[in-house]
């Protein structure tokens, strides 16, 4: 027997909310938890009772993408966090670890370690789009029209990231087939 349907919603929601700040940025759980998402895209354990819960996740997937189309930015990112690592993982653990109060004060503490805790994260996002988009590809094929729009906006979110300019030709070629195919502009995204 599965999962009662709000138990899923509710921790999609959960999913939403912990790992993704409220401008769609990344927190430093963001790039583990995409990961493991896409790692899950795949396992037929996964809402073997709500075929939603894929298109949900590569929906997911896209937000994680967002946050982490950084550009040109992503070299003055790294420039700024390098060699950073080891403090700005203190800095992560103990915000963390401290209550609501504490932690409040801790991004107003004067250290400013906050923000480049924030771009070490999105930056982390950034690095692992490849890995993203490898997983998120094979759903363009799915029967599901749902599953196929949720992977094409992902896609082609993730195809922004500098590692995909060789893949964007045929890319682009795929999706405007699968566009070409629908029975109308206002089904195209349906029909992906």
């Amino acid at each position: 027997m599965g999962r009662p349907r709000h138990c899923v919603v509710d921790g999609y929601s959960h999913l939403w909310s912990t790992t993704l700040r409220r401008e769609g940025k990344a927190w430093p759980s963001t790039a583990p938890t995409a990961l493991l998402v896409a790692e899950l895209l795949d396992d037929p354990l996964l809402g073997p009772g709500d075929p939603s819960l894929p298109d949900a996740m590569l929906a997911y997937l896209h937000a994680v993408c967002v946050a982490a189309d950084l550009g040109a930015r992503a070299a003055e990112i790294r420039a700024r966090v390098e060699n950073r690592g080891p403090e700005l993982q203190a800095w992560t653990a103990s915000c963390l670890s401290a209550d609501v109060d504490a932690r409040a004060r801790m991004w107003q503490d004067g250290t400013e370690l906050g923000e480049p805790v924030l771009g070490q994260a999105a930056l982390a996002c950034f690095d692992v789009v490849p890995s993203l988009l490898h997983r998120a590809l094979p759903h363009l094929a799915s029967e599901r029209g749902r599953r196929r729009t949720c992977a094409a906006a992902a896609v082609v979110a993730l195809a922004r990231h500098p590692s995909a300019l060789l893949q964007r030709p045929a890319l682009l070629e795929q999706l405007t087939s699968m566009a070409g195919a629908a029975d109308s502009p206002h089904t195209a995204w349906q029909r992906f």
